[in-house]
């Protein structure tokens, strides 16, 4: 049995009744999942080995890190730091993937061992998928340790599973989304991710993802890390909502962020290469579609949730954000005041 790793959290598996409820959303994964940290996060099983050398890895004071919860605009932002930071070389970012441009972190831990299996065996060829072959054959954390700098690192691993030093010496970008809207496109995102070996509907996964038995959940404890240290000189966070609300305003904020300055005449055209229906056209951005038609960038909108919600679905996420926000000064700007009051 290999050794426990040398954390300053706990890595514990879950319930066997919890483990029933994550596995009726998610296939392929067959070592038991686990919960991290006093918040006990949910992460596969196979966390539990690359957890030290994520949390101990070496942060360079020239990184820019994109955090975010799964679903949350990560790609978009990824896209837009990327740009400003490579004096918007478009030519660029049209010819070479986003994975390679700004990397996942965490990859290697979330591949379900049976696709795992395959891709090591050559029976399944991942390539043109967010990087997944690569972080077959290397840990992709191991990669990013050994990649040139400056590093563009995403993630979508809380603040306290990453390395203490992060704040204290890089950039990093945070990106909020109302919950309700994230259960949805995460949905969306493992739908096409699985294809027909999507078991659940919406209504399992709801269940699974309000108990916070998802990968990454809690959701509303992850936020709140981030919230908590808003202020502090090195982390920017804003919401998904702010950027759909006024896209070329929250670019301003992040140029100056970053210390880069640009025209109004650039900024719109930044802005306007990061439209959704730009990024949809764009493959080295939107480089998946699922046989069943599911993008990886989708509608790019703010309260669609309602069209996925029944009475009953909408009464337990009230609920849920109830209890979870509960104590908190954590405010999503998605909600109306008067339920921030209600809250």
């Amino acid at each position: 049995m290999a050794p426990e790793p040398e954390l300053p959290y706990e890595i514990v598996n879950v319930s066997a009744d919890e483990e029933k409820i994550i596995r009726k959303c998610l296939t392929g994964y067959t070592k038991p999942f686990v919960r991290c940290g006093k918040q006990g996060y949910v992460m596969p099983g196979a966390f539990r080995k690359h957890a030290e050398a994520i949390y101990n890895m070496e942060v360079r004071p020239d990184d820019v890190w994109v955090i975010t919860f799964p679903r949350s605009g990560t790609t978009w932002t990824q896209e837009l730091i990327w740009l400003v930071e490579n004096e918007l070389d478009f030519k660029t970012a049209k010819e070479k993937p986003l994975y390679e441009r700004f990397p996942m972190l965490e990859t290697t831990s979330q591949i379900p061992e049976i696709a795992f299996d395959l891709i090591k065996a050559n029976f399944m060829n991942l390539k043109h998928f967010q990087g997944l072959n690569d972080a077959v054959r290397c840990p992709s954390h191991q990669l990013i340790d050994q990649a040139p700098s400056p590093r563009f690192i995403k993630t979508h691993l809380p603040l306290s599973l990453l390395p203490p030093s992060l704040l204290s010496t890089a950039k990093v970008v945070y990106v909020g989304r109302d919950p309700r809207d994230v259960a949805v496109s995460y949905y969306y995102l493992h739908k096409m991710v699985a294809k027909n070996m999507m078991r659940c509907n919406f209504v399992h996964f709801w269940e699974a993802f309000r108990r916070d038995l998802l990968p990454w959940t809690p959701i509303v404890a992850h936020t709140n890390e981030a919230w908590k240290q808003r202020h502090h000189p090195n982390l920017h966070l804003v919401f998904y909502e702010e950027l759909i609300k006024d896209l070329p305003k929250e670019v301003r904020h992040i140029c100056k962020f970053l210390g880069r300055e640009y025209s109004d005449a650039e900024i719109q055209n930044l802005a306007n290469h990061l439209s959704f229906d730009s990024l949809r056209k764009n493959k080295t951005v939107n480089n998946t579609v699922a046989d069943n038609g599911v993008q990886f960038v989708r509608k790019g909108e703010a309260g669609g949730w309602r069209e996925h919600f029944d009475d009953k679905m909408e009464l337990q996420a009230e609920e849920f954000l109830e209890e979870r926000l509960r104590g908190l000064d954590l405010r999503y700007p998605s909600i109306p005041m008067e339920e921030i009051t209600h809250l």
